[in-house]
């Protein structure tokens, strides 16, 4: 075993980041909640307020990934990969930011119509959410293998869950629609909804893979 080896091997390894990545998945949890609550209000002020809600959040889950980061370029053992640690961190974060994205977008069109398909969509990613606090909370302690593994594949149900809603929500839109314009925008929604539930499968991969190196 070469010097750095045996470093590695008796100097422990750096804890901080398993409450970082909680601290993020709670983050991610909030955004979700938020964007639910955005899909099913009818009224415009309402919509705004909670636009303004989950721009704040967007900023916090920035925060938690610059600390997470620099935490990373700062410490000499850490519990797993570097990569896997900045793949994992940068994962969540994308998944607030394209909640915001989407409330963003549903601001500047000015969206009234929100189909149920939409609303079930939205109700499993925040299901998902759910998921990715119980799939990361766990990796502090490997003995935990089997209650991750079962949040990864809940996490992989409720993406093919929200798949078969975007099919279904597609076709009823070209069937129904005979307004263009209002077409182009519900049919971004939808698309810009189904980016976040595959954001959230793509967190249980690398979950996934980090038990696999290390369990």
């Amino acid at each position: 075993m070469n010097f750095s080896g045996l470093l590695k091997f008796f100097i422990p390894k750096e804890t901080k980041f398993y409450a970082m990545f909680n601290q993020a998945a709670e983050n991610a949890i909030e955004a979700s909640a938020a964007l639910e609550k955005l899909i099913n209000s009818s009224e415009l002020e309402e919509r705004r307020a909670i636009g303004v809600t989950i721009k704040a959040l967007e900023k916090k889950g920035d925060d938690f990934t610059n600390q997470i980061f620099d935490a990373l370029n700062h410490t000499f053992i850490t519990p797993f990969d570097r990569e896997d640690i900045s793949e994992l961190t940068s994962k969540i974060d994308d998944v607030v930011d394209l909640i915001h994205s989407l409330s963003g977008k549903v601001e500047l069109y000015r969206c009234t119509n929100f189909s149920t398909y939409m609303k079930e969509m939205v109700s499993l990613i925040h299901k998902g959410s759910l998921q990715i606090k119980i799939a990361v909370g766990g990796l502090h302690d490997f003995k935990n293998y089997q209650q991750v593994m079962k949040a990864c594949k809940e996490l992989n149900k409720l993406e093919s869950r929200v798949d078969e809603f975007y099919r279904m929500a597609i076709s009823s839109l070209f069937e129904n629609e005979k307004d263009p314009i209002e077409l182009i925008k519900q049919k971004e929604i939808l698309q810009n909804i189904e980016k976040i539930a595959n954001k959230n499968e793509d967190i249980s991969d690398v979950v996934k893979t980090i038990l696999v190196k290390y369990a």
